[in-house]
């Protein structure tokens, strides 16, 4: 009876164990003590009125609208940190998402959809300099018109990002100085979805470009430089 007492105690301290571990793993806004992550904050719903960004209560930006993207801002670091856009000069919420941000680290925060489909993706950025003379490039597909994989290529035909997933980034690329003309497609189509001119590429700087639009009238593509 002795061992039992025991083995019964054993187990259910090991229990409480257990479930304290898996309370703070899950703790919402779990903010570092110590440090703090750079984050740009991007408006790419085409149905959002300007925006004020939160993030673990904290607001690091104000008067967001569409196809802006803020600099960096430095804000805290850690684990489920609640990001939070809203509506400008309100408490309602237009969309929101848990996010980890690890010290010292780059990041780019970006709104998208409308309605059920608005929602809130990060993505880490890479600040590593360009090839000599050239922009670097990524693209991201936040466009709920054309929800499948998109292939993006220039107006000669070459293909810059192929089988592209929606909601994802791309790889970053090299492009030389100067006006890209784009024309984006469903993946492995030949009938162009639109054709866009993106404002002139700096040497050396990095960009990043999103495809948006929540219907076939207004896909866009939006771009901002992050250095």
């Amino acid at each position: 009876m002795k061992r039992t007492s025991i083995f019964k105690n054993v187990l259910a301290g090991t229990s409480l164990l257990l479930f304290a571990t898996l309370i703070t793993s899950c703790k919402k806004d779990d903010v570092d003590e110590v440090g703090s992550a750079n984050v740009i904050v991007a408006n790419a719903s085409t149905g959002a009125s300007a925006q004020t960004v939160q993030i673990a209560g904290k607001t690091i930006r104000t008067g967001l609208t569409f196809g802006q993207a803020s600099e960096y801002i430095a804000t805290n670091s850690g684990n489920n940190l609640q990001a939070e856009f809203k509506n400008e000069g309100t408490e309602t919420v237009f969309a929101s998402e848990e996010v980890d941000f690890t010290n010292g680290r780059n990041y780019t925060l970006i709104l998208a959809g409308e309605g059920q489909n608005a929602r809130v993706r990060a993505f880490e950025d890479d600040l590593a300099a360009p090839a000599s003379g050239q922009a670097k490039v990524r693209f991201v597909h936040l466009s709920d018109a054309v929800q499948e994989n998109v292939d993006i290529r220039r107006a000669s035909g070459d293909n810059l990002v192929t089988n592209l997933e929606h909601d994802k980034a791309s790889n970053w690329v090299s492009v030389s100085p100067g006006i890209l003309s784009l024309e984006v497609f469903s993946a492995g189509q030949t009938t162009a979805l639109g054709n866009f001119d993106l404002s002139a590429f700096a040497p050396d700087k990095i960009y990043t470009v999103y495809v948006t639009g929540s219907n076939a009238d207004n896909i866009s593509v939006q771009q901002f430089r992050h250095n």
